[in-house]
């Protein structure tokens, strides 16, 4: 049995934004925004990555970036979903915009989704994979354990979203964030 490697990168490149609070009206001034691509991963029998397979190594790392740039741009300009890399907290009264709501709406299901599907396919596994006897009671547990887990996420999320959303009520005047999306033209203007 042989020992291989794995090789992870991820790319990340900031974004320049700023915004007035809708709380006290002062301006956030100078904020960066740290977009982050999904993490590239090659595996390999050598600690140190060939220099064929590093290349393929950056170049899936930097089409992960590049995905999530244009995913960030185009949901904070076409449907004003900011991602939760632009932080909303006010820098001098500490209190949260009614821009990032739309965030939290976004990942609402993500993790109950994930922890659904993950229960299910674990009970499944254990149907179908376990010599005992009461494989389907134990593929029950896990699939009811999942689906649990997903529900708690739900709330959780559901309580966020309505915290935020009251918090952000009392505000006078709706705004947006001022993004400079400018300073990442080049990653925009890239062919996937």
């Amino acid at each position: 049995m042989g020992t291989y490697y794995r090789h992870r990168k991820t790319e990340t490149i900031d974004v320049p934004y700023s915004f007035r609070c809708e709380q006290c009206m002062k301006d956030s001034g100078a904020l960066t925004a740290t977009i982050l691509g999904m993490e590239a991963e090659i595996n390999s029998n050598y600690k140190q990555l060939e220099a064929k397979k590093q290349k393929i190594l950056d170049e899936h790392a930097h089409q992960n970036l590049v995905r999530a740039a244009k995913e960030a741009y185009t949901n904070a300009t076409e449907k004003q979903i900011y991602s939760k890399a632009f932080k909303d907290e006010c820098p001098h009264c500490h209190k949260p915009q009614s821009w990032a709501v739309s965030g939290i709406k976004d990942e609402l299901f993500t993790n109950p989704i994930v922890s659904a599907l993950v229960g299910i396919i674990a009970g499944a596994a254990c149907y179908f994979f376990a010599d005992v006897e009461e494989k389907l009671i134990i593929a029950l547990a896990c699939a009811g354990i999942g689906i649990a887990v997903g529900a708690v996420f739900l709330i959780l999320n559901v309580v966020k979203m309505q915290n935020k959303k009251k918090q952000t009520a009392s505000a006078t005047q709706k705004n947006k964030p001022v993004i400079e999306w400018t300073a990442i033209q080049h990653i925009l203007n890239e062919q996937q």
